[in-house]
């Protein structure tokens, strides 16, 4: 099939194959960490009534999680540089389905908890959207943007069903086995689609990146009269500013999104919404982080990144402000869609500039630190939520932390300047 398909939109009706990859790549995401990060919240109350542990114990689970995802990051990117995201990404889901699936035997010891979570993570890491990213930016330039939006939608959609699933399975089955709901889900979605299905290079068909017509047997390295778009090493990234503004400014909009997230449903639910009304919040921040991912990526490839990274993060700002009033189930509403938008946005402007400002040589391994930066905000917000919460009884003091927190955060997208993109194929 692969070698029929004719690229040029513009001379064939053929579809050209890279959007087939998003596709692939897009499905793998429904079943990747979003399943825990979205259902994190769910677990608290059940957890904390069934062992008695506070919030914040059960919150630095996911702080330590983050913590593994912070460090590791960059050695998942390099490796799927050295050895391909499909390895990788196989490897990983045989891990994370497992670690779902041992939650069964959790015992009333925290350190149980933890060292689970931690098992996990060792498989999450390698289901972000660094390999998956690696790949469909090999396949993309020129609508890279777009392509890296329409693959985050995956992510979203497990975010969407996700929530009332667990909050299903538990109310009639216990948390337990919503567990291993969670790590069937995994292995059956993952293990096929990306086994089967994903092709990392278009080289690899004899293709060229969007589809062009030229040899595709002469890979391009680097865009004639250009002088931005040479490929970077690690070394040569960290040494320039946009490097340190997108990981500083990714850390404290990942502290606020994570934070909010795991705390979502307990929050709402304190402030007397119901548990079916919590989980509907969490699938509308699944929604419109979809949303937000796409529309993104399409104004990337259109308008300043920069202009579009500040206004999506002040669009978390300003659900910061309605969670303030989270009582009123509207403005709880609001709080949720622009937390997921915010989401939606930072998880497609990470690879997209990466791989403007630094090309794609490298692309796995600094794009790997960036996320890490972002994983490292994780660890921070949701354990400022629970220690809070646990210290005064509410989430208000976190949530005016996080909303100047989040304000600078865009603030230092507007130092970026303008490049073009690299072009760039192993």
């Amino acid at each position: 099939m692969a070698s029929t398909v004719v690229a040029n939109s513009s001379e064939s009706p053929h579809i050209f194959y890279g959007w087939w990859m998003v596709l692939v790549t897009a499905i793998a995401l429904t079943a990747g960490p979003i399943l825990g990060a979205s259902t994190f919240g769910i677990f608290v109350k059940p957890l904390a009534e069934t062992f008695g542990w506070s919030r914040s114990a059960i919150s630095l689970g996911f702080s330590i999680v983050a913590s593994f995802a912070s460090f590791a990051a960059p050695v998942v990117g390099l490796l799927a540089d050295r050895f391909g995201p499909r390895k990788v990404i196989l490897c990983a889901a045989l891990l994370f389905g497992s670690g779902f699936l041992s939650f069964v035997s959790l015992s009333a010891s925290i350190w149980h908890f933890y060292g689970l979570s931690l098992f996990t993570a060792l498989g999450g890491i390698g289901l972000t959207t660094i390999p998956y990213a690696t790949a469909i930016s090999r396949w993309f330039v020129r609508q890279r943007g777009l392509a890296l939006g329409f693959m985050g939608v995956g992510v979203f959609v497990g975010g969407m069903y996700a929530p009332p699933l667990v909050t299903y399975v538990i109310i009639h089955w216990g948390w337990r086995w919503a567990y291993v709901t969670l790590g069937l889900l995994v292995w059956s979605t993952i293990l096929p689609v990306v086994g089967l299905f994903l092709v990392e290079s278009p080289h690899q068909l004899g293709l060229q990146p969007d589809g062009n017509t030229e040899d595709a047997k002469s890979p391009v390295t680097s865009v004639p009269h250009d002088t931005y778009s040479r490929d970077s090493t690690f070394a040569e990234a960290r040494r320039t500013l946009p490097f340190w503004l997108m990981a500083v400014s990714f850390s404290l909009l990942s502290a606020t999104v994570h934070g909010c997230l795991t705390h979502l449903a307990p929050m709402l639910t304190d402030q007397g919404l119901s548990a079916q009304q919590a989980a509907a919040a969490l699938m509308l921040f699944s929604a419109m982080g979809a949303v937000g991912r796409v529309t993104t990526g399409y104004l990337l490839d259109r308008l300043p990144p920069r202009l579009v990274a500040t206004s999506y993060f002040l669009a978390v700002v300003l659900g910061l402000f309605a969670a303030l009033g989270s009582s009123d189930e509207r403005l709880a509403l609001v709080f949720a869609a622009m937390l997921g938008i915010g989401f939606g946005a930072e998880s497609d402007l990470m690879p997209y500039l990466t791989a403007r400002y630094f090309g794609l040589k490298s692309f796995g391994e600094i794009y790997g630190w960036i996320f890490g930066a972002f994983a490292f905000g994780a660890v921070l917000g949701p354990f400022l939520m629970g220690w809070v919460f646990d210290t005064t009884g509410s989430y208000q003091i976190a949530l005016l932390i996080l909303i100047p927190a989040t304000a600078l955060g865009a603030g230092l997208m507007l130092p970026l300047g303008e490049r073009r993109p690299a072009v760039a194929v192993p």
